[in-house]
């Protein structure tokens, strides 16, 4: 199985955790027959929506799956579900990964924006799923095996949503012990449900016959297996036991002992007060094994899959391995797990008979027997099995240390794992690792009161700072003090106590704290290109934004930290916007270069943007899409699929400008889906949304424009997002004027300086260009002549923005003025100078160019600071970046 092959625990968390085995039906063992009754009904199952195969263990459910899927040629993609699998998007995450089998770069295109809407609006995720599975016009199965596992009532929610939205091309297969917990009755009544019981499972006299004669190789037991059919009711597992029986010479089971049903074997033996003929036969069996079978089979039953390897680890036997290769021989519900013969398990009726022979007799064995398979898949690189193992042993402190390692991997992504080990690790295991007591607080802090939480913390900065001094070592004790730093800034931020987060982040860095990891979890679901419309809290509110960013960027201006590159492009935006472009250029560089040290795509997506957004105020879009596109050459696949949309989106934006009907005729060329317009839209989709309205106003195609801009508005109203409903504002009074309605574009115009006036916005509205400012000039006539009312819009104000039109025009001459500059500065390098930073370029040091050059360090570092001041750098990677933003290297 491939997820027993991870060396250690690094590389990114998907693979990490996803169990690929679980993707894909084990290969069925030696002792299984087709049934061509059973098999060719898979044309059947291709012309139907859902097909249920509901029978209880040991019926042939898995054997008639394989067949289907060999009949599927390469279409069909499968899920093995286990009771691990109960958290709601860990489950669909599975799915995810299964389709990606049979609809190729599913995984690339829907699974970052997945896990984003679906913390928010899971029905939105599971339509973005949908849609893209649709795109495929070819047939395939979706199998989901075992599916009696899952218990939780919102994945069946979540299913039933899925199943009456599946596309005609994708043909759901649940295989489960019981009647899923759906409603049916639509499919059912349009005949798109499939549905095969026991009654169509269990065999017929003839394929039992077939079953004794060819696969378990009695050849004279015809009449022997006519009366096993009967006395079974066709049940697969019970002919087999009784196939086994005979095999074995156990004392033939008389007629007059009860039916060996599926239905007696779901018997609960207490209440009965007998065994059921599947418990004795199993027995049986089991007594007829050799002392060190029995040993053997006893203390492997306690793990869910097994190699030679973990089988010698458990039983002590050197001959675990030919003990195994014996059991598949003698087909002893031993189930082959991969194409290879590596891995297997025992089948569900005998490993819970095994289970149950293992606690009556050697109850005390179980716990240590956990406990060396939990050491060995840790060993093995295997935490998720080694951490349950040590919960089914008992052995807690041994599950908290791992998890306590183990807590910087599953945070980046498996919260579900996190949640479901915290819920069974008593608190006091936990509250004794401060680091681990942390990990939980760090949690479960979306769901505890702010005020409580912050009880808890300081409690625990007590007991860490009182109770063990002397105990761990001084640098311990100052990583968890930093920790908490960080959850206290954390905390502040998801209350959207703005003062609070600035506090503790000003608070973290004068004490010298340095940057740390754990900085990345503050954003994990703000993944977005522009921190002012989308930060929690800030929402396009620029004296929050000011007072929050600027604190922060200000006091961590001079460390090369995740926190400085965030912040300050948070901190550039509110300066762009209130029309300091020039100061906002030195916070973006800074950002920039920041982002371009850590290369999180999360820091340097939204660094170039912003970037490319002030290049494109000055006048220099050629500049801003040189930006958008070196940023997304600088992404990984992964990244850039998530990315592209938000990058196209701010190239559109550019486009725009530059050719204005061509550009809007693309961007409208491309179709939308509609059904993702009533679920929630990052600022990021937001934005997308306002490119195509203005490209539908360029090319007059009003009544679009219209609605989308309606829609877009009340969302914007209804989420409080301000930068959004400003920008509704301008777009709808240039809309109405170019439609001849000027007074309702003045009205329009002046909801807008209503919203934009106390908060100062200027550039948002400077960038509208020339009707914009006739709009205002009118505005401000009407308001002189009291044409119009006084409507609370500060006259001030309005002429702010008038005379930043004018310095607009300006800014854009210095630019032109500023680019010339550059050209002489390029041209003024010496020879040497040129060849010097060719090298810089190259990732060079002082020493290897002056060992090149046959010169000095120090006369190296010299010319290295002469092309720093003629390119206006202020590092070497600044220097290289604005290079390559001139087309230099």
């Amino acid at each position: 199985m491939q997820q027993k092959q991870t060396a250690g625990f690094q590389g990114d968390w998907l693979q990490f955790m996803i169990m690929t085995n679980k993707l894909e039906l084990p290969p069925l063992p030696a002792d299984t027959m087709d049934r061509p009754r059973l098999s060719s009904q898979y044309a059947e199952v291709i012309q139907s929506k859902l097909t249920l195969l509901t029978a209880p263990a040991g019926s042939g459910k898995s054997t008639l799956l394989g067949s289907w899927l060999r009949s599927a040629a390469g279409h069909a993609a499968c899920v093995c579900l286990d009771e691990k699998d109960q958290d709601p998007l860990q489950f669909w995450l599975y799915i995810i990964h299964a389709l990606e089998r049979v609809r190729q770069g599913l995984c690339g295109d829907v699974l970052p924006s997945f896990m984003q809407r679906y913390a928010i609006d899971p029905r939105s995720a599971l339509i973005l799923l949908l849609n893209r599975a649709a795109q495929s016009s070819q047939h395939a199965l979706l199998i989901l095996d075992d599916y009696h596992a899952i218990t939780r009532p919102e994945i069946h929610a979540q299913m039933q949503e899925f199943i009456e939205h599946l596309p005609s091309s994708i043909h759901l297969v649940i295989s489960s012990r019981t009647y899923p917990a759906f409603k049916l009755e639509k499919l059912r009544l349009r005949g798109e449900l499939k549905q095969l019981t026991l009654q169509e499972l269990a065999f017929t006299a003839e394929e039992g016959i077939e079953f004794c004669q060819n696969v378990m190789h009695m050849e004279h037991a015809s009449r022997d297996a006519l009366e096993w059919v009967q006395q079974t009711e066709g049940w697969a597992a019970g002919l087999k036991l009784l196939a086994l029986s005979h095999t074995l010479s156990i004392d033939p089971v008389k007629s007059s002992m009860p039916l060996i049903s599926p239905d007696r074997y779901l018997a609960n033996d207490a209440e009965t007060g007998n065994r059921v003929i599947s418990d004795y036969l199993l027995e049986e069996v089991f007594q007829r094994q050799s002392s060190e079978m029995q040993r053997f089979l006893l203390r492997t039953s306690i793990a869910r899959s097994m190699n030679s390897h973990l089988c010698q680890v458990l039983s002590g036997l050197d001959e675990a391995p030919q003990l195994l290769r014996q059991l598949e021989k003698e087909h002893l519900f031993l189930i082959p797990l991969d194409r290879e013969g590596v891995w297997f398990r025992y089948h569900h009726l005998f490993s819970a008979f095994l289970k149950r022979e293992l606690l009556r007799n050697h109850s005390a064995e179980m716990n240590d027997l956990h406990g060396l398979a939990a050491l060995w898949y840790e060993q093995q690189g295997s935490p998720s099995e080694a951490i349950d193992h040590y919960i089914l042993g008992q052995h807690v402190q041994d599950a908290a240390r791992l998890l306590e390692e183990l807590f910087a991997h599953f945070i980046m992504g498996e919260w579900w794992t996190l949640r479901k080990y915290f819920d069974v690790l008593p608190l006091e295991i936990v509250k004794a690792r401060p680091k681990l007591y942390m990990s939980y607080l760090f949690l479960v802090a979306r769901e505890m009161p702010y005020g409580e939480m912050v009880k808890q913390l300081d409690e625990l900065e007590q007991v860490i700072r009182v109770r063990l001094q002397g105990q761990v070592a001084p640098e311990v004790i100052e990583y968890l003090l930093q920790v908490i730093c960080v959850m206290r800034a954390y905390m502040a931020y998801l209350n959207r106590d703005l003062e609070g987060l600035s506090y503790y982040l000003v608070s973290y860095i004068d004490q010298s704290y340095p940057d740390d990891i754990a900085f990345q979890y503050m954003d994990y679901d703000r993944r977005e290109s522009m921190r002012l419309r989308s930060f929690h809290g800030v929402q396009g509110y620029l004296m929050r934004a000011e007072a929050c960013f600027g604190a922060i960027t200000k006091r961590w201006f001079a460390e090369p930290a995740y926190v400085t590159s965030y912040y300050g492009v948070g901190y550039g935006e509110v300066l762009m916007e209130q029309d300091q472009l020039f100061e906002a250029v030195k916070y973006a560089d800074r950002a920039l270069e920041v982002a371009l040290q850590i290369k999180v795509a999360a820091l340097l997506v939204p660094a170039y943007v912003l970037k490319a957004r002030i290049e494109f105020n000055l006048g220099r879009p050629e500049e801003s899409v040189k930006l958008l596109q070196q940023v997304e050459s600088l992404l990984s696949v992964k990244d850039k699929h998530y990315w592209q949309p938000t990058l196209e989106a701010h190239r559109n934006r550019i486009g725009l400008a530059l050719s204005p009907v061509d550009t809007a005729t693309r961007i409208l060329s491309d179709t939308v889906d509609r059904d993702i317009h009533s679920f929630e839209l990052s600022c990021d989709e937001l934005f997308q949304c306002m490119v195509r309205i203005r490209a539908a106003i360029i090319v007059e195609r009003y009544d679009y424009a219209r609605e989308e801009l309606k829609r877009v508005c009340e969302y914007a109203e209804q989420r409080d997002l301000l930068t959004e409903q400003i920008e509704c504002g301008l777009l709808e009074s240039i809309l109405l004027q170019k439609q001849g309605f000027p007074d309702a574009g003045i009205t329009a115009l002046s909801r807008t300086l209503i919203l934009g006036g106390p908060e100062g916005y200027i550039r948002s509205i400077v960038v509208e260009g020339e009707q914009l400012k006739q709009l205002l000039q009118q505005y401000l006539l009407l308001r002189r002549t009291k044409a119009i009312p006084d409507d609370g819009v500060k006259m001030t104000y309005v002429k702010q923005l008038l005379s930043a039109f004018t310095r607009d025009q300006k800014v854009r001459g210095r630019s032109a003025a500023y680019e010339v500059k550059q050209d002489q500065k390029e041209v003024g390098l010496s020879p040497m100078e040129q060849k010097i930073f060719a090298h810089i370029s190259e990732g060079l040091t002082s020493k290897q160019i002056a060992a090149e050059f046959g010169i000095s360090p120090g006369t190296v570092n010299t010319h290295i600071r002469r092309v720093f001041a003629k390119l206006g750098a202020s590092s070497r990677t600044h220097a290289v970046q604005i290079a390559e933003q001139r087309g230099l290297l």
